[in-house]
Protein backbone atom coordinates (compact mmCIF):
# COMPACT_ATOMS: atom_id res chain seq x y z
CA UNK A 1 0.00 0.00 0.00
CA UNK A 2 2.84 2.25 0.88
CA UNK A 3 4.17 1.75 -2.85
CA UNK A 4 0.66 2.10 -4.36
CA UNK A 5 0.03 5.43 -2.37
CA UNK A 6 3.45 6.89 -3.27
CA UNK A 7 2.97 6.34 -7.03
CA UNK A 8 -0.38 8.00 -6.67
CA UNK A 9 0.71 10.80 -4.99
CA UNK A 10 3.59 11.23 -7.89
CA UNK A 11 1.25 11.59 -10.37
CA UNK A 12 -1.19 13.97 -8.62
CA UNK A 13 1.91 16.28 -7.97
CA UNK A 14 3.09 15.70 -11.88
CA UNK A 15 -0.57 16.91 -12.81
CA UNK A 16 -0.54 19.96 -11.22
CA UNK A 17 2.71 21.08 -12.28
CA UNK A 18 1.44 20.53 -16.06
CA UNK A 19 -1.78 22.05 -15.36
CA UNK A 20 0.36 25.47 -13.58
CA UNK A 21 2.09 25.51 -16.90
CA UNK A 22 -0.32 25.56 -19.36
CA UNK A 23 -2.32 27.99 -17.72
CA UNK A 24 0.60 30.50 -17.94
CA UNK A 25 0.57 32.79 -21.05
CA UNK A 26 3.22 32.26 -23.93
CA UNK A 27 5.05 35.19 -25.24
CA UNK A 28 7.34 34.60 -28.20
CA UNK A 29 9.49 37.08 -28.83
CA UNK A 30 9.69 39.01 -32.24
CA UNK A 31 12.62 38.65 -33.62
CA UNK A 32 15.64 41.72 -33.88
CA UNK A 33 15.96 43.19 -37.57
CA UNK A 34 19.80 42.35 -38.11
CA UNK A 35 22.02 43.85 -40.76
CA UNK A 36 24.61 41.67 -41.78
CA UNK A 37 28.15 43.08 -43.45
CA UNK A 38 27.60 42.71 -47.12
CA UNK A 39 31.12 42.43 -49.57
CA UNK A 40 31.46 45.64 -51.91
CA UNK A 41 32.85 44.54 -54.48
CA UNK A 42 32.64 47.69 -56.60
CA UNK A 43 35.78 49.16 -56.14
CA UNK A 44 37.84 46.00 -55.75
CA UNK A 45 38.36 43.28 -53.06
CA UNK A 46 38.63 44.54 -49.23
CA UNK A 47 35.50 46.62 -49.41
CA UNK A 48 32.13 45.79 -47.48
CA UNK A 49 29.22 47.72 -47.23
CA UNK A 50 28.96 50.21 -43.68
CA UNK A 51 25.62 48.28 -42.44
CA UNK A 52 22.35 50.37 -43.13
CA UNK A 53 24.20 52.86 -45.96
CA UNK A 54 25.20 52.41 -49.72
CA UNK A 55 28.76 53.76 -48.69
CA UNK A 56 31.42 50.92 -48.88
CA UNK A 57 34.65 50.98 -46.71
CA UNK A 58 37.74 49.50 -46.68
CA UNK A 59 40.18 48.96 -43.60
CA UNK A 60 43.99 48.52 -44.15
CA UNK A 61 47.26 49.19 -43.05
CA UNK A 62 50.56 48.26 -41.96
CA UNK A 63 53.09 47.68 -39.33
CA UNK A 64 56.70 47.98 -39.83
CA UNK A 65 60.23 47.05 -38.06
CA UNK A 66 63.79 48.58 -39.27
CA UNK A 67 67.16 48.22 -38.10
CA UNK A 68 69.49 50.74 -39.48
CA UNK A 69 72.82 51.27 -39.61
CA UNK A 70 75.63 54.16 -40.45
CA UNK A 71 79.15 53.19 -40.21
CA UNK A 72 79.51 56.90 -38.43
CA UNK A 73 76.94 55.75 -35.57
CA UNK A 74 78.00 54.06 -32.42
CA UNK A 75 75.21 51.86 -32.28
CA UNK A 76 71.93 50.47 -33.82
CA UNK A 77 68.98 52.80 -34.81
CA UNK A 78 65.98 51.16 -34.28
CA UNK A 79 62.67 52.39 -36.20
CA UNK A 80 59.46 51.53 -35.96
CA UNK A 81 55.98 52.96 -38.01
CA UNK A 82 51.81 51.94 -37.95
CA UNK A 83 49.51 52.99 -40.32
CA UNK A 84 45.61 52.82 -40.95
CA UNK A 85 43.61 53.53 -43.55
CA UNK A 86 40.05 54.24 -43.89
CA UNK A 87 38.52 54.54 -47.14
CA UNK A 88 34.94 54.98 -48.10
CA UNK A 89 33.10 55.36 -51.53
CA UNK A 90 30.09 55.75 -52.66
CA UNK A 91 28.07 56.25 -56.50
CA UNK A 92 26.88 59.78 -57.12
CA UNK A 93 25.56 61.53 -60.27
CA UNK A 94 29.10 63.24 -60.37
CA UNK A 95 31.07 59.99 -59.90
CA UNK A 96 32.80 58.47 -57.01
CA UNK A 97 32.52 59.90 -53.69
CA UNK A 98 35.59 59.42 -51.75
CA UNK A 99 37.10 59.99 -48.41
CA UNK A 100 40.73 58.39 -47.05
CA UNK A 101 41.79 58.71 -43.82
CA UNK A 102 45.80 57.75 -43.16
CA UNK A 103 47.02 57.77 -39.62
CA UNK A 104 50.81 57.20 -39.29
CA UNK A 105 53.02 56.37 -36.22
CA UNK A 106 56.67 56.44 -35.89
CA UNK A 107 59.03 55.38 -32.82
CA UNK A 108 61.39 58.24 -32.19
CA UNK A 109 64.77 58.01 -30.85
CA UNK A 110 65.12 60.37 -26.98
CA UNK A 111 67.77 62.50 -26.47
CA UNK A 112 69.30 65.14 -25.28
CA UNK A 113 70.42 68.60 -25.67
CA UNK A 114 74.08 68.74 -25.16
CA UNK A 115 74.02 72.71 -26.07
CA UNK A 116 71.97 75.05 -24.16
CA UNK A 117 72.09 77.33 -26.54
CA UNK A 118 70.91 75.15 -28.59
CA UNK A 119 67.50 73.23 -27.08
CA UNK A 120 66.44 71.78 -30.25
CA UNK A 121 69.19 70.09 -31.28
CA UNK A 122 69.36 66.49 -30.08
CA UNK A 123 71.63 63.59 -29.65
CA UNK A 124 70.69 59.80 -30.21
CA UNK A 125 71.66 58.03 -27.28
CA UNK A 126 71.89 57.80 -23.93
CA UNK A 127 72.98 60.64 -21.18
CA UNK A 128 76.29 60.65 -20.08
CA UNK A 129 75.99 59.98 -16.29
CA UNK A 130 80.01 59.65 -15.15
CA UNK A 131 79.37 57.60 -11.38
CA UNK A 132 76.04 56.57 -11.82
CA UNK A 133 76.47 53.49 -12.71
CA UNK A 134 79.17 50.87 -14.32
CA UNK A 135 78.23 51.79 -17.34
CA UNK A 136 78.27 55.82 -16.76
CA UNK A 137 75.18 56.49 -18.76
CA UNK A 138 71.16 56.38 -18.57
CA UNK A 139 69.13 55.42 -21.21
CA UNK A 140 66.33 57.87 -22.25
CA UNK A 141 64.02 55.15 -23.88
CA UNK A 142 62.20 55.81 -26.93
CA UNK A 143 59.19 58.22 -27.60
CA UNK A 144 56.76 58.13 -30.34
CA UNK A 145 54.45 60.24 -32.54
CA UNK A 146 51.03 59.66 -34.14
CA UNK A 147 49.41 62.08 -36.78
CA UNK A 148 47.07 62.71 -39.71
CA UNK A 149 48.67 61.68 -42.55
CA UNK A 150 46.77 62.24 -45.05
CA UNK A 151 43.00 63.13 -45.24
CA UNK A 152 41.33 63.13 -48.58
CA UNK A 153 37.79 63.95 -50.25
CA UNK A 154 37.15 63.21 -53.42
CA UNK A 155 34.23 63.54 -55.52
CA UNK A 156 35.38 62.21 -59.28
CA UNK A 157 38.12 63.99 -60.50
CA UNK A 158 38.32 66.75 -57.91
CA UNK A 159 40.14 65.89 -54.84
CA UNK A 160 41.19 68.12 -51.61
CA UNK A 161 42.75 67.96 -48.25
CA UNK A 162 45.99 67.08 -46.57
CA UNK A 163 48.67 64.27 -48.59
CA UNK A 164 51.90 63.90 -50.37
CA UNK A 165 52.27 66.57 -53.04
CA UNK A 166 51.10 65.67 -56.63
CA UNK A 167 55.17 66.25 -57.17
CA UNK A 168 56.28 63.65 -54.71
CA UNK A 169 57.56 60.39 -56.79
CA UNK A 170 60.82 58.89 -57.17
CA UNK A 171 62.14 55.50 -58.09
CA UNK A 172 61.38 51.98 -56.28
CA UNK A 173 65.28 51.68 -54.79
CA UNK A 174 66.10 53.06 -51.40
CA UNK A 175 69.01 55.58 -52.56
CA UNK A 176 67.26 58.19 -54.41
CA UNK A 177 65.71 60.99 -54.08
CA UNK A 178 62.49 62.95 -56.51
CA UNK A 179 61.85 65.76 -54.09
CA UNK A 180 58.21 67.18 -52.40
CA UNK A 181 56.80 66.11 -48.75
CA UNK A 182 53.18 66.76 -47.47
CA UNK A 183 51.00 69.61 -48.42
CA UNK A 184 47.39 70.89 -48.32
CA UNK A 185 46.09 70.41 -51.86
CA UNK A 186 42.94 71.04 -54.21
CA UNK A 187 43.33 69.04 -57.47
CA UNK A 188 41.57 67.71 -60.79
CA UNK A 189 42.57 64.74 -62.49
CA UNK A 190 41.23 63.84 -66.22
CA UNK A 191 41.26 60.39 -67.44
CA UNK A 192 41.71 60.67 -71.53
CA UNK A 193 41.76 56.91 -72.04
CA UNK A 194 44.05 54.42 -72.74
CA UNK A 195 46.11 55.14 -69.55
CA UNK A 196 46.83 58.66 -70.27
CA UNK A 197 46.02 60.94 -67.43
CA UNK A 198 46.66 64.92 -66.22
CA UNK A 199 46.40 66.21 -63.21
CA UNK A 200 46.29 69.76 -62.02
CA UNK A 201 46.89 70.83 -58.31
CA UNK A 202 46.83 74.05 -55.96
CA UNK A 203 48.98 73.40 -52.97
CA UNK A 204 49.98 75.21 -49.81
CA UNK A 205 53.23 74.68 -47.91
CA UNK A 206 53.00 77.88 -45.39
CA UNK A 207 51.01 78.89 -43.02
CA UNK A 208 49.48 82.36 -43.02
CA UNK A 209 52.08 83.56 -45.57
CA UNK A 210 50.33 84.81 -48.12
CA UNK A 211 47.38 84.11 -50.67
CA UNK A 212 49.13 82.54 -53.43
CA UNK A 213 49.39 78.68 -53.74
CA UNK A 214 52.12 76.58 -55.46
CA UNK A 215 50.82 75.24 -58.46
CA UNK A 216 51.95 71.42 -59.64
CA UNK A 217 51.01 69.49 -62.88
CA UNK A 218 51.43 66.12 -63.75
CA UNK A 219 51.28 64.68 -67.41
CA UNK A 220 51.35 61.01 -67.32
CA UNK A 221 50.68 57.27 -69.19
CA UNK A 222 50.61 53.89 -68.03
CA UNK A 223 50.59 50.74 -70.64
CA UNK A 224 51.06 47.31 -70.30
CA UNK A 225 55.26 48.14 -71.00
CA UNK A 226 55.12 50.41 -68.08
CA UNK A 227 55.13 54.03 -67.37
CA UNK A 228 56.03 57.63 -68.22
CA UNK A 229 55.04 60.56 -66.05
CA UNK A 230 56.44 64.40 -66.32
CA UNK A 231 55.87 66.87 -63.47
CA UNK A 232 56.50 70.55 -63.33
CA UNK A 233 56.26 72.86 -60.05
CA UNK A 234 55.91 76.19 -59.11
CA UNK A 235 56.92 77.58 -55.50
CA UNK A 236 55.33 80.76 -55.32
CA UNK A 237 56.81 81.15 -51.86
CA UNK A 238 60.65 80.69 -53.02
CA UNK A 239 59.54 82.10 -56.29
CA UNK A 240 61.54 79.27 -57.64
CA UNK A 241 60.53 76.25 -60.13
CA UNK A 242 61.06 72.27 -60.52
CA UNK A 243 60.66 69.79 -63.16
CA UNK A 244 61.20 66.29 -62.97
CA UNK A 245 60.44 63.14 -65.65
CA UNK A 246 60.69 58.98 -64.65
CA UNK A 247 60.03 56.60 -66.44
CA UNK A 248 59.43 52.61 -65.97
CA UNK A 249 59.55 49.68 -68.06
CA UNK A 250 59.43 46.01 -67.82
CA UNK A 251 61.71 44.97 -70.06
CA UNK A 252 60.84 41.29 -69.98
CA UNK A 253 58.66 39.01 -67.45
CA UNK A 254 61.32 39.52 -65.16
CA UNK A 255 63.47 41.96 -66.02
CA UNK A 256 62.22 45.84 -65.40
CA UNK A 257 64.38 49.64 -65.30
CA UNK A 258 63.50 53.22 -64.26
CA UNK A 259 65.27 56.40 -64.70
CA UNK A 260 64.42 59.55 -63.27
CA UNK A 261 65.90 63.73 -64.21
CA UNK A 262 65.36 66.52 -62.43
CA UNK A 263 65.93 70.19 -62.81
CA UNK A 264 65.25 73.27 -60.67
CA UNK A 265 65.78 76.75 -60.73
CA UNK A 266 66.91 77.07 -57.17
CA UNK A 267 66.10 75.96 -53.30
CA UNK A 268 62.61 75.85 -53.27
CA UNK A 269 59.98 73.18 -51.25
CA UNK A 270 60.14 70.61 -54.20
CA UNK A 271 63.68 70.48 -54.44
CA UNK A 272 65.25 67.12 -54.17
CA UNK A 273 67.21 66.41 -50.92
CA UNK A 274 70.71 64.35 -51.74
CA UNK A 275 70.91 63.53 -48.26
CA UNK A 276 67.72 61.45 -47.40
CA UNK A 277 68.71 58.14 -47.96
CA UNK A 278 68.31 56.36 -44.08
CA UNK A 279 64.89 54.77 -45.57
CA UNK A 280 63.02 56.53 -42.72
CA UNK A 281 61.37 59.00 -44.49
CA UNK A 282 61.84 61.71 -42.90
CA UNK A 283 63.24 64.72 -45.12
CA UNK A 284 66.24 67.25 -43.89
CA UNK A 285 64.97 70.20 -42.09
CA UNK A 286 66.90 72.17 -44.97
CA UNK A 287 66.27 71.00 -48.34
CA UNK A 288 69.70 71.79 -50.23
CA UNK A 289 68.39 70.60 -53.60
CA UNK A 290 70.40 70.49 -56.82
CA UNK A 291 70.37 72.32 -60.34
CA UNK A 292 70.01 68.58 -61.97
CA UNK A 293 69.83 65.59 -61.10
CA UNK A 294 69.91 61.91 -62.97
CA UNK A 295 69.73 58.42 -61.77
CA UNK A 296 68.56 55.04 -62.83
CA UNK A 297 67.87 51.70 -61.53
CA UNK A 298 68.02 48.01 -62.84
CA UNK A 299 65.74 45.20 -61.22
CA UNK A 300 65.23 41.15 -61.55
CA UNK A 301 62.60 39.36 -60.23
CA UNK A 302 63.93 36.08 -59.43
CA UNK A 303 60.94 34.54 -58.51
CA UNK A 304 57.26 35.50 -57.55
CA UNK A 305 58.52 36.12 -53.84
CA UNK A 306 62.32 37.25 -54.95
CA UNK A 307 63.59 40.48 -56.25
CA UNK A 308 66.51 43.39 -56.35
CA UNK A 309 67.47 46.02 -58.26
CA UNK A 310 70.52 48.24 -57.88
CA UNK A 311 71.02 51.64 -58.90
CA UNK A 312 72.66 55.06 -58.63
CA UNK A 313 71.59 58.94 -59.15
CA UNK A 314 73.78 62.02 -59.63
CA UNK A 315 73.48 65.59 -58.30
CA UNK A 316 75.05 68.22 -59.53
CA UNK A 317 75.51 71.86 -58.17
CA UNK A 318 73.83 70.54 -54.65
CA UNK A 319 72.30 73.81 -52.71
CA UNK A 320 72.81 75.93 -55.89
CA UNK A 321 74.64 79.30 -55.80
CA UNK A 322 73.92 79.48 -51.80
CA UNK A 323 76.12 76.51 -51.19
CA UNK A 324 78.90 77.14 -53.97
CA UNK A 325 79.47 80.33 -53.50
CA UNK A 326 80.03 80.17 -49.63
CA UNK A 327 82.31 76.84 -50.23
CA UNK A 328 83.70 78.77 -53.76
CA UNK A 329 83.03 76.13 -55.93
CA UNK A 330 80.47 73.35 -56.77
CA UNK A 331 79.36 70.44 -54.31
CA UNK A 332 78.04 67.66 -56.11
CA UNK A 333 76.55 64.34 -54.32
CA UNK A 334 76.50 60.50 -55.77
CA UNK A 335 74.03 57.80 -53.80
CA UNK A 336 74.07 54.39 -54.92
CA UNK A 337 72.36 51.46 -53.21
CA UNK A 338 71.36 47.70 -53.75
CA UNK A 339 67.95 46.41 -52.46
CA UNK A 340 66.24 42.69 -52.33
CA UNK A 341 62.87 42.02 -51.45
CA UNK A 342 61.24 38.83 -49.92
CA UNK A 343 57.93 37.84 -49.31
CA UNK A 344 58.09 35.81 -46.42
CA UNK A 345 54.79 34.92 -46.53
CA UNK A 346 51.60 36.74 -47.86
CA UNK A 347 51.43 40.18 -46.84
CA UNK A 348 54.53 39.99 -44.78
CA UNK A 349 57.79 40.87 -46.56
CA UNK A 350 61.68 42.17 -45.75
CA UNK A 351 63.78 44.22 -47.43
CA UNK A 352 67.62 44.89 -47.25
CA UNK A 353 68.99 48.09 -48.26
CA UNK A 354 72.63 48.89 -48.72
CA UNK A 355 73.45 52.47 -49.47
CA UNK A 356 76.72 54.55 -50.59
CA UNK A 357 77.00 57.91 -50.74
CA UNK A 358 80.22 60.06 -52.02
CA UNK A 359 80.06 63.74 -51.25
CA UNK A 360 82.54 66.25 -53.64
CA UNK A 361 83.68 69.92 -52.16
CA UNK A 362 86.12 72.35 -53.55
CA UNK A 363 87.47 71.51 -49.97
CA UNK A 364 87.43 67.48 -50.21
CA UNK A 365 85.66 64.59 -50.81
CA UNK A 366 83.60 62.28 -47.98
CA UNK A 367 81.66 58.73 -48.45
CA UNK A 368 79.45 57.29 -46.37
CA UNK A 369 78.06 53.72 -46.08
CA UNK A 370 74.64 52.79 -44.22
CA UNK A 371 71.72 50.69 -45.09
CA UNK A 372 68.86 48.80 -43.50
CA UNK A 373 66.96 45.71 -42.55
CA UNK A 374 62.82 46.10 -43.21
CA UNK A 375 60.00 43.60 -41.92
CA UNK A 376 56.67 44.99 -43.17
CA UNK A 377 53.26 42.91 -42.21
CA UNK A 378 50.76 44.57 -44.29
CA UNK A 379 46.96 44.35 -43.94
Amino acid sequence: MKLKSLLIGSAALAAAATGAKAADPIVVPEPEPMEYVRVCDVYGAGFFYIPGTETCLKISGMVRYQINWDENDDGWKKFARAEVNFDARSETEYGTLGAFIKLRGDSNHTGYAPNPLAPYTTVAGPLPAPGVNDGDALSLGVGSSIGLQQAIISLGGLSMGLSDTLYDAGLSGEFDSGGGDRVHFISYTFAAGNGVTATLALEEADTNYDYTPNVVGKVGIAQGWGSADLWAAYDATAEEFALKAIVKANLTDRLFAEAIATYESGINFYSTDPFNVTGTGIPSTIRFGSEWSVGGLVGYKFTPKLKASIGAQYYDNVGHDFVSTALGGDVNFLSAGVTVDYEIVENFDAKLAVNYGKLDTPAGNADNWSGFVRFQRNF
